[in-house]
């Protein structure tokens, strides 16, 4: 019983010694937060919106054409618009076919390219600092000007292409594999394997 009371001393007494803190150390404690929130703030919306974000866009338009081509049973076409460069597609869509360093989807509807009807599946400009740079065809063809179609066909695959992305000076690949329909990105330029390609035709 001694033990108890002594520990209930000892207790109220540790208690009673606890100040807190002083309000202008609370103010002092506000404010660095504050401070430090001002800084990292606009570096936290560079880095969401820099290329993490733009690799994001890009594999899920792909998904999406992928999926979008599947349920509604046509061939979408996946439209990577490269650099300069004259384009015999022009004159059949000028508006779309004149656009630089973006992705967008679009259908032939009565001898035209026209943009998708879906929302989810409209046109993306990509900033200069995320760079596509190229496009490798399974055929061994190497496209780093104008527009390139692919494909994304009614019973589920689409043509088999790599995409060659320059971020600042880090190189990047984005394949799109035939019967898969969310791309694999890597930190490199690949090419193709064409023994595994033809495996898979």
């Amino acid at each position: 019983m001694l033990r108890r009371n002594n520990f209930a001393v000892f207790l109220r007494k540790a208690i009673a010694d606890k100040s807190g803190f002083t309000l202008l150390e609370l103010i002092i404690v506000l404010v660095i937060i504050s401070v430090m929130t001002l800084l990292v703030a606009p570096r936290l919306t560079v880095f969401l919106s820099g290329s993490r974000t733009n690799f994001t866009v890009f594999e899920s338009l792909v998904t999406k054409t992928f999926d979008d081509a599947y349920l509604k049973k046509r061939t979408n076409f996946l439209v990577l618009h490269l650099g300069e460069g004259p384009t015999e597609l022009s004159d059949i869509a000028e508006k779309i076919f004149s656009r630089k360093n973006g992705v967008s989807v679009v259908n032939f509807i009565g001898g035209t390219f026209k943009d998708s009807s879906n929302p989810l599946l409209s046109y993306r400009e990509f900033p200069s600092s995320f760079k596509l740079e190229e496009v490798l065809l399974v055929s061994g063809e190497k496209v780093n000007t104008g527009n390139v179609l692919i494909p994304f066909y009614p019973n589920g695959y689409s043509d088999d292409v790599i995409v060659h992305i320059l971020v600042g000076d880090e190189r990047y690949s984005l394949r799109i594999r035939k019967y898969q329909k969310k791309p694999l990105i890597t930190d490199d330029f690949i090419s193709f394997d064409y023994e595994e390609a033809e495996a898979e035709q």
